[in-house]
């Protein structure tokens, strides 16, 4: 029920996030095109993204919701990871338009008109930032959350930019640096969306969680009286804040209480690592092994 509650809260704070990025989205893409400013043209078109952003975002949390079925044993909580790595892409693409369309500009300057430039930057800083107070009181519950959050962050850097760069051009004259402030930008967008590319990638490829140390892991269980040493041990998330999972072979000694021991595994591997859910196969030397195991 406080999982399920949580979902409904991530999914509305996402539909708020996207009405105020559509509205404003149109005021920037007119205000660019009348203004001809390449920073405001390049900010509305990063709001476009974070539209498309936002909407999938909002359909991945949705089929979040949706309860497991008998061919989707762990539910739908990993649409909210396919949505941040797409994210993620998206932003990497909005990168590469933003450095073509500056380096056209360098090249062959034109006259902005920053008054107005000015004017509408300042609203979409407004929008901007309203977005990214809604999506910061859950961005560190899903990766979903996280990607949308950091799309309207950058946002809110494209608007900052495009005054700075308004400003300079209204009282100096020096329209270039309409692009080169567009360049900057951009590099921020590559950065801050690059850790969230690599956080969805470890959770798609089933990667260790980066809380876990499988060394210190499998030290901990062989440190039990009665374990010899394990085998074949896997660890991976299904979210990074949604069921941790851990699979494994643990070799035990003659005579030993498995149940008393599996209780004791259960317990650590919960307390002090977060693994919530656990398929463990108790077994003595010898015992017959899968072709795959290791």
């Amino acid at each position: 029920m406080h999982e399920h509650t949580h979902q409904l809260r991530n999914t509305r704070y996402l539909g708020i996030a996207l009405g105020i990025t559509i509205s404003f989205f149109i005021i920037e893409l007119v205000g660019g095109i009348l203004t001809n400013s390449l920073a405001l043209l390049t900010d509305a078109w990063h709001m476009l993204n974070d539209v498309f952003a936002l909407s999938l975002g909002l359909v991945a949390a949705w089929l979040a919701l949706r309860p497991p079925t008998v061919k989707r044993t762990y539910g739908y909580y990993r649409a909210e990871i396919l949505a941040a790595f797409l994210n993620g892409v998206f932003l990497w693409v909005i990168v590469v338009f933003v450095f073509y369309e500056a380096i056209q500009r360098i090249q062959q300057p034109s006259e902005v008109q920053s008054l107005r430039m000015l004017i509408i930057a300042i609203s979409g800083l407004a929008a901007n930032g309203l977005s990214a107070f809604v999506l910061s009181r859950s961005k560190d519950e899903s990766l979903n959350i996280r990607g949308a959050f950091l799309h309207v962050v950058a946002d809110t850097l494209g608007s900052v930019g495009a005054i700075s760069a308004g400003l300079i051009m209204f009282f100096t004259g020096w329209y270039q640096v309409d692009s080169l402030i567009s360049m900057m930008i951009g590099l921020l967008i590559f950065y801050s969306s690059g850790k969230l590319i690599r956080d969805s990638m470890n959770v798609l490829l089933e990667g260790v969680p980066p809380h876990i140390d499988l060394g210190v892991l499998e030290r901990r269980i062989v440190e039990l009286k009665e374990v010899k040493k394990v085998h074949d041990l896997h660890v991976w998330c299904i979210t990074p804040t949604k069921m941790c999972c851990m699979s494994g072979h643990v070799v035990v000694k003659e005579g030993t209480d498995r149940r008393k021991l599996m209780e004791n595994l259960i317990d650590m591997l919960r307390e002090e690592f977060e693994i919530d859910h656990t398929t463990i196969q108790l077994e003595e030397e010898d015992y017959p092994k899968a072709v795959g195991e290791h």
